[in-house]
């Protein structure tokens, strides 16, 4: 049986509940705290996962060429979703062009074996992805040489000049040495995962560079191209490829529903309607887009209606090019960002979850952006599992879920699903910015074994996934948008539980730490358990007073915060008393005394500094931090090893964390994180550009 599992920086979390009233049988109890269950309801009910898989199919059928003639005006894409959102009756739909993009366009390419028979191998207009992004315009006829994996030593001695390699090595890995020794052309059967489907190819590229180019050939014909020339056979082919570069403006779409307070903050929807400008993908990302757009149209239509009341703030759409889109958008709309409480990116949200063995995936933001957007993305996807499966009752036969989200062409299976640390590769990093700094989580179905490869198509999806998607993502943007001080109460109350829950978990993470070490290092791990505690705790305090940004004038919103901080430290002692204990036990085990932590020198002096943001990190924008510490920057300082320069900045954000916070924040999150000296040294380094006093 397949288990739902949560997963929580690394340690897993299984929550079950249940009503018992005498002896009938109510079901699981998962109280959903954010909105009515009125409201819940008929959002489910507007929402549809066959309009988002309609979306789907529209947009991305299959990878095919996209014509010149469509980079010189609006893309495809942005005048479908335009069109829709104008047909869903949202007046203030919009079409930006933030300025322009050059990208690689293939025009046609064929590969033709000419001897010792004649059969076309490869052909671009049967699938975009046989030609390789970055290859060059050729018209040759030359030998193939087989290579293997393309080590520099093959590539040597292989006798490669005026040839066609023919490899089971990514392209992009053996370029260098192919073109050293003088090859002009690369064919590859290169697969991440040949042994679950031995058809698709990756969506793979190389550097342009000279007249090279490269066909990308499924494992299943691959393989059979090796075997003939391992076999001895001496086979010619003649490859005719033409590929062009071409100018296109950078479009977003948006559109808004208008709250009732013009003046109130904006919660910001997002989803990447392109990655690059050749790669089609259902998935990736036209099923993100795809489900935004039934969002825009459920929340729309049942506010428009008074089904249910309008939000204070405004809720915000965007359909963007991938990093390039939202970063234009964001630096040239400040006076947006700069009120936008948080921003909500769905990356990837279709697959048929049990088909690819996936889960949906909630990637939280870090320490350095604490805020409540977690806890109640996190409560809406516990919610949804809790009332999307069967459940084991004695003598009640197999009741059914008691709040079904299913599409009539979907899936009926239990909702999978995982909350876990954030990690970046899509927009919500560029919100999390430095320059931008609004709170934001990415939604995102994985592993996905369909992941940039020509497999990417719509029947890999469920319209069932897509639809919770939706409804996630409706209801936790809708529950943010209107909340006045009753809503702020109920978000403020669902971050206090889960604060209470999370520290437990680490708790229990640094018992298991404790127990295991040995007596030269138990002193050590002692210590790192109490700054983790410190770490963590004030995280949580962080993300309550978050939440005083919902009802920023109600005394009575800050009593009841305040008083929750004050149970998460109270929380805490107990849990440094607990790991005081456990300590004290695994010392007399081990025969070794447990000494009081006394800071070091070093340690001290960090503990006494606490940097801020300057407003010139939001003045700049996106890539404050790319543009001004550079590489030559950091190597002039000796500062290449910094990893997590992106998060020691924020972290001087609220100007309450010392660097002896940040170092504890960073070693509580990363395998490897800075010293002290590098922080402080890489912290020099923002004062120097009056980033942070």
């Amino acid at each position: 049986m397949r288990k739902i599992v949560l997963i929580l920086t690394g340690i897993a979390l299984a929550l079950f509940s249940a009503v018992i009233r005498g002896q009938n049988y109510t079901g699981p109890f998962i109280p959903l705290n954010l909105v009515s269950e009125n409201i819940y309801d008929l959002i489910v009910g507007e929402s549809s996962g066959e309009q988002a898989f309609y979306h789907v199919l529209e947009l991305a059928p299959y990878e095919h060429d996209r014509k010149g003639e469509e980079y010189r005006g609006d893309l495809r894409e942005t005048k479908y979703v335009y069109d829709k959102l104008k047909e869903y009756g949202l007046p203030n739909a919009l079409v930006e062009h933030i300025g322009t993009t050059k990208t690689w366009d293939g025009v046609s390419a064929k590969l033709w074996e000419e001897y010792p028979k004649q059969a076309k191998l490869a052909d671009y207009r049967d699938l975009a992805a046989f030609l390789a992004q970055g290859s060059a315009s050729t018209d040759v006829t030359a030998q193939l040489v087989w290579v293997g994996r393309g080590s520099a030593h093959v590539l040597e001695k292989s006798n490669i000049k005026g040839k066609i390699v023919v490899t089971e090595a990514s392209a992009s890995r053996i370029q260098a040495d192919v073109v050293k020794n003088g090859a002009i052309g690369i064919i590859t059967y290169y697969s991440p995962r040949p042994l679950i489907d031995p058809l698709q190819i990756p969506n793979a590229s190389i550097r342009p560079e000279g007249s090279l180019f490269c066909f990308n050939l499924p494992p299943r014909d691959g393989y059979a191209l090796r075997d003939r020339l391992l076999a001895g056979d001496s086979i010619v082919v003649h490859a005719k490829v033409e590929t062009t570069e071409v100018e296109t403006d950078i479009q977003v779409t948006s559109c808004f529903i208008p709250g009732t307070d013009p003046n109130a903050e904006e919660i910001n929807v997002s989803a990447h309607l392109f990655e690059g400008y050749v790669k089609l993908g259902a998935n990736d990302n036209i099923s993100g887009s795809a489900v935004i757009l039934d969002v825009a149209r459920t929340l729309n239509e049942l506010i428009n209606s008074g089904s249910i009341p309008r939000p204070k703030r405004n809720i915000r759409f965007i359909w963007i090019p991938e990093f390039s889109g939202s970063a234009a958008w964001a630096n040239a709309h400040k006076e947006i960002t700069s009120k936008t409480l948080c921003n909500i990116n769905l990356d990837m949200v279709g697959l048929w979850l049990s088909k690819s063995d996936s889960y949906y995936c909630l990637q939280r933001t870090t320490m350095g952006n604490p805020h409540y957007v977690n806890d109640v993305t996190e409560a809406l996807m516990h919610y949804v599992a809790a009332t999307n499966k069967s459940f084991l009752a004695t003598g009640a036969g197999r009741p059914e879920p008691i709040k079904p989200v299913f599409s009539f062409t979907g899936s009926h299976e239990p909702f999978y699903y995982s909350i876990v640390a954030n990690y970046g590769s899509s927009d919500h990093e560029v919100f999390n910015d430095f320059g931008v700094q609004v709170p934001g989580i990415m939604m995102i179905t994985w592993p996905d074994n369909y992941y940039h490869t020509s497999g990417d198509r719509p029947s890999i999806l469920d319209p069932t996934q897509l639809r919770r998607a939706a409804v996630i993502a409706a209801v936790g943007a809708y529950s943010i948008a209107a909340s006045d001080e009753d809503g702020a109460l109920r978000i403020a109350s669902e971050v206090s539980s889960n604060a209470i829950k999370r520290l437990a978990l680490i708790q229990q993470a640094n018992a298991l730490r404790i127990n295991e070490a040995k007596a030269d290092s138990l002193q050590a791990t002692y210590k790192r358990a109490l700054f983790d505690i410190d770490a963590y705790t004030a995280n949580e305090k962080a993300t309550l007073q978050s939440v005083l940004e919902l009802a920023p004038s109600s005394a009575l919103l800050k009593k009841f915060i305040d008083a929750q901080i004050d149970n998460v430290v109270k929380t805490s002692k107990l849990n440094v008393k607990a790991i005081e204990d456990l300590s004290k036990a695994r010392g007399e085990r081990l025969s070794v005394a447990i000494k009081p932590i006394v800071l070091t020198q070093e340690e001290l002096k960090a503990s006494k500094t606490y940097p801020k943001a300057t407003a010139l990190a939001r003045e700049k924008g996106y890539g404050v931090l790319r543009s001004t510490i550079t590489r030559d920057l950091l190597t002039q300082h000796n500062l290449l090893s910094v990893q997590n320069g992106a998060e020691i900045a924020r972290l001087t954000i609220p100007g309450t964390n010392s660097i002896l916070d940040i170092k504890k924040s960073l070693d509580a999150q990363f395998p490897k994180a800075e010293t002290i000296d590098e922080i402080t040294r890489y912290l020099d380094l923002l004062k120097e550009a009056r980033l942070v006093n």
